[in-house]
């Protein structure tokens, strides 16, 4: 029974060993870290593996926090942009006439500095100053502030019929809103026209362009817009007499440094900076020369453009002027032309002030600048730039048309 005790004593005691090794096994077991799938992982490892979640969460907050800084820099400085267009649009158009190259009006920054003119010919039509007059402002006057500003036109009270320009109704129109583009405007009576032009007129319609029809109309309106181009250039220069310096002569010098001349009873679509060309015409209506509806550029350049037409005559004739082609002529006319009857292709404008350009050696770029003509009765030729960039669709041209509230009446677009 002793001995029986005995063993019962020493097992009872390795029992109690044996459970107090494995409840401490436990305790330090229960310590350790647990993996996601309920085992037990290294201690070192996940040490290691708290340092690099812990680096990446850092890194992951400062790229986020340094894309916050970004986005709220742009919105800074955004604002602050669309701020100071704001408040530029917002100046009046004397602060900006009287200041004009901290504005930024031309690409050529000495230009703001330059002295220039905008001259205008031909009529005020019952539409100028519903169509032309506001896109003439927006596109003309705008980009060229600091331009002073001469108008020639006829004294009329309606617009003469031109069955060629399908113009087959009398309009009425006011002349004297020729002032509200300029105070300085010249308006011819037709007498005065037709008294210093006989002797031009008399001659140069032997020699009329058979391709615009029969003999006159279209001829006498070319030579109507040269005296009112030439017109327009002699006003510019009795300014010019009265404000411009002495050369010592007893003359004066040239005043401007750029000139543009512009029809005034057209639409100009765009924007026009007379300072971006030396000479300068539309790329369109070229006719085997010029498209004569505008000229930009230098003094000199435009001087030849404007006031040397009537004195080239005579050397066009003899140098330039080219026979007719055959197949535009009438039955009748080729009859004669096989009796040995030579017909001259005669005074046609573009031909015409190409050729005058050329022997007075002057390169002149053609620009993208579109120009609708405006007909009586409130018609706009919208098909006149067809081809050229932004004018190809009817899309592209209706974005171009007047506004409601610049027109104020009814109009229409015709696309030839």
């Amino acid at each position: 029974m002793a001995m029986l005790g005995q063993l019962t004593t020493e097992h009872a005691q390795r029992t109690l060993i044996l459970l107090q090794k494995k409840h401490q096994t436990k305790i330090a077991m229960s310590r350790l870290p647990r993996s996601t799938k309920g085992g037990f992982i290294p201690t070192r490892i996940h040490v290691l593996a708290q340092k690099i979640i812990l680096k990446y969460r850092k890194r992951r907050f400062a790229r986020q926090f340094k894309m916050i800084g970004l986005l709220f820099a742009v919105t800074i400085i955004s604002t602050l942009y669309y701020s100071k267009c704001i408040q530029s649009s917002a100046l009046s158009l004397h602060q900006r006439k009287a200041n004009p190259a901290s504005f930024g009006m031309h690409s050529d920054t000495t230009a703001a500095n330059k002295k220039c003119a905008l001259l205008f010919f031909g009529l005020i039509k019952d539409s100028f100053q519903t169509i032309s007059l506001p896109s003439i402002k927006r596109n003309i006057l705008d980009p060229n502030l600091q331009c002073d500003i001469f108008l020639h036109t006829y004294n009329l009270t309606d617009v003469p019929l031109n069955k060629r320009n399908a113009e087959l109704t009398v309009h009425k129109v006011n002349v004297s809103h020729a002032y509200l583009l300029t105070n300085n405007v010249v308006l011819e009576e037709m007498n005065s026209f037709h008294e210093k032009r006989k002797t031009v007129l008399e001659h140069t319609r032997k020699f009329y362009h058979r391709g615009w029809g029969e003999c006159c109309s279209s001829h006498d309106n070319m030579i109507k817009q040269w005296n009112s181009i030439q017109g327009v250039w002699d006003l510019m220069q009795q300014y010019e007499q009265k404000n411009g310096n002495s050369n010592g002569n007893g003359k004066h010098s040239k005043y401007y440094d750029q000139v543009g001349l512009f029809r005034s009873d057209v639409y100009y679509t765009r924007p026009i900076d007379i300072f971006d060309s030396k000479g300068a015409v539309p790329s369109f209506a070229l006719h085997h020369g010029y498209n004569d509806r505008l000229f930009y550029g230098s003094y000199e350049n435009a001087r030849i453009w404007a006031s040397q037409r009537f004195e080239f005559v005579d050397t066009f004739e003899k140098k330039y002027m080219k026979f007719f082609n055959l197949l535009e002529l009438d039955k009748w006319s080729r009859i004669k032309s096989f009796l040995g009857y030579k017909y001259k292709d005669g005074y046609h404008s573009e031909s015409f002030v190409k050729n005058l350009m050329d022997h007075s050696g002057i390169n002149v770029e053609l620009k993208d600048i579109c120009v609708w003509r405006v007909r009586t009765g409130q018609k706009i030729l919208a098909g006149d730039c067809d081809g050229m960039s932004g004018f190809s669709t009817f899309g592209e041209v209706k974005s171009y048309r007047p506004k409601k509230n610049e027109s104020g009446v009814s109009w229409s677009m015709v696309v030839e």
